[in-house]
């Protein structure tokens, strides 16, 4: 019998909302997947996967893992010029590939104007993941999917940014649960332009949205080593590559468990573009400054020993050396846990406050969130009915734990 390994990918959906689609992948196929993305930098890869393509391959499940994993346009860029791949799947490869190529062009001309109109308002933003990476680490905006698009600003200008983006027809894309929460206790507020492509910004004041890491990180390392790149012509600038490798490898442990071929990619090809010129001390002792270390030991070893990401030994030895504090190995327990119900996340945002007055001011905002809420949340028929929907929201909440 073949084992195959069920997990659960987070996908873009049509509207660009964040879906869970659940599949499973043969080991075969992820083996297959691996060696095509490693080609990238690694031309025996490229000979390990055409020996496995003559060996015998089921493509309709390649076909199915690379579009669940967001992986098509990058398969589409190894593979375009072989011949063994079957003409329905290049085909497939080739038409996703080129849709992103349109839709992501689209998003970063969008999120050229974002730039420049606030930057005329003197608010400077860091742009980050997808948005960032596609033309300048990977070279091809065809290649990296964005489900949207993120932004780091300093926190004191997120009132005025929300203010010119409405300007430009966005809006916030969720309800607060009370006016002011998303700014005391989240790290983003999401807005959408319902016009044209229907685009969502995610604007950050802080990189992770555990209340833990948004006390523990010291943004002004983020905003110093910072590099220049240009969107859609628009002066605007990036993570530089020490931050970029922890940021993606915390971003990938605490927000998506460790699971996702696309962002472990994400990982390697920043390696892989940046080479020797990564400052690798300086990424160690962030890691360690920033409670960041687990998620740097999953990421990177697992880029180094899977993608032969060119990561120099004595750095993977001195990785594996640190030590993660008392107060990093509880909240990544809590963040990494597979499958977290909605009773665990509160609980692990409740316990990373300090302080039992934060706490409980938290526990309070989530449990008795205003009524214009409850009504858009649980679409309410009458505002007389919203006291209702409080003990079935809390029910919700704990069944969910089982």
């Amino acid at each position: 019998m073949i084992l195959r390994t069920v997990r659960s990918v987070t996908v873009a959906g049509e509207t660009g909302m964040v879906q869970t689609r659940k599949f499973a992948m043969e080991p075969a196929v992820r083996e297959f997947l691996m060696c095509c993305l490693r080609a990238r930098w690694d031309p025996r890869a490229r000979a390990a996967a055409h020996a496995m393509a003559l060996r015998g391959l089921d493509w309709e499940a390649v076909w199915r893992s690379a579009e669940a994993e967001r992986l098509a346009p990058l398969l589409h860029g190894v593979l375009r010029h072989e011949a063994f791949v079957p003409p329905h799947v290049a085909k497939r490869l080739a038409s996703v590939y080129r849709f992103v190529g349109f839709r992501n062009l689209a998003l970063l001309q969008e999120l050229g104007v974002v730039i420049r109109q606030l930057a005329a308002h003197g608010i400077a933003a860091i742009v980050l993941k997808g948005a960032a990476l596609a033309d300048t680490v990977y070279r091809n905006i065809s290649l990296r999917p964005m489900g949207d698009v993120d932004l780091l600003l300093h926190r004191p200008d997120i009132r005025s940014a929300l203010q010119i983006l409405a300007t430009l027809g966005y809006d916030p894309a969720r309800a607060e649960t009370h006016p002011g929460a998303v700014e005391t206790y989240e790290n983003e507020v999401l807005v959408r332009k319902a016009a044209g492509l229907g685009t969502l910004l995610e604007l950050h004041w802080s990189l992770f949205d555990s209340p833990y890491y948004q006390d523990k990180l010291d943004l002004a390392w983020w905003w110093d080593t910072a590099v220049p790149i240009q969107i859609a012509s628009a002066p605007a600038k990036m993570l530089g590559p020490e931050a970029q490798v922890v940021h993606l490898c915390g971003h990938l442990a605490l927000h998506h468990g460790g699971h996702g071929l696309l962002w472990l990619h994400d990982i390697a090809e920043v390696v892989a573009a940046y080479g020797t010129t990564i400052d690798w001390p300086a990424v160690l002792s962030r890691a360690r400054a920033y409670d960041l270390v687990l998620p740097l030991q999953q990421g990177l070893c697992r880029v180094s020993e899977e993608w032969g990401a060119p990561i120099p030994p004595t750095v993977l030895e001195q990785l594996c050396m640190l030590q993660p504090s008392r107060g990093e190995s509880r909240i990544y327990t809590w963040l990494s846990a597979p499958n977290r119900s909605v009773a665990q996340r509160f609980w692990a945002d409740v316990s990373s406050f300090s302080g039992w007055r934060a706490r409980l001011r938290f526990a309070r905002a989530s449990l008795f969130p205003s009524a214009a809420y409850m009504q858009q949340r649980y679409r309410v028929p009458h505002r007389l009915l919203v006291p209702l929907f409080y003990p079935y929201r809390w029910l919700r909440g704990l069944l969910s734990a089982f």
